[in-house]
């Protein structure tokens, strides 16, 4: 996971137990569709489902237009953006990479 300061600072209040009660059911509403990586802590667990973290922040692109989609948030004053991923055809699911 990305070392922002507001993950950071999530990170840190996660590991000492606070997280919203919407991230366990969140969990349990999908997190058998979620693949975390062998030995992920729970509190990664915890921020990928957490509803202020987990919606509303995924833009979806031709792989060719990546860079274009860079510049085009860069240019609007988005410090903190970057690729997480790409869509590969096969049962509905989510791999999170170490």
């Amino acid at each position: 996971f990305a070392q922002l300061p507001i993950l950071t600072a999530a990170r840190h209040l996660l590991e000492q137990g606070f997280a919203t009660g919407a991230s366990d059911r969140n969990w349990a509403s999908y997190g058998q569709q979620v693949t975390l990586p062998a030995g992920a802590p729970d509190w990664q667990r915890k921020i990928l489902t957490d509803p202020q973290t987990s919606g509303g922040l995924l833009v979806a692109c031709d792989p060719a237009a990546v860079p274009a989609v860079l510049e085009v948030f860069s240019r609007q004053g988005f410090k903190y953006v970057s690729p997480i991923g790409k869509l590969v055809a096969g049962p509905a699911g989510v791999v999170v990479n170490p």
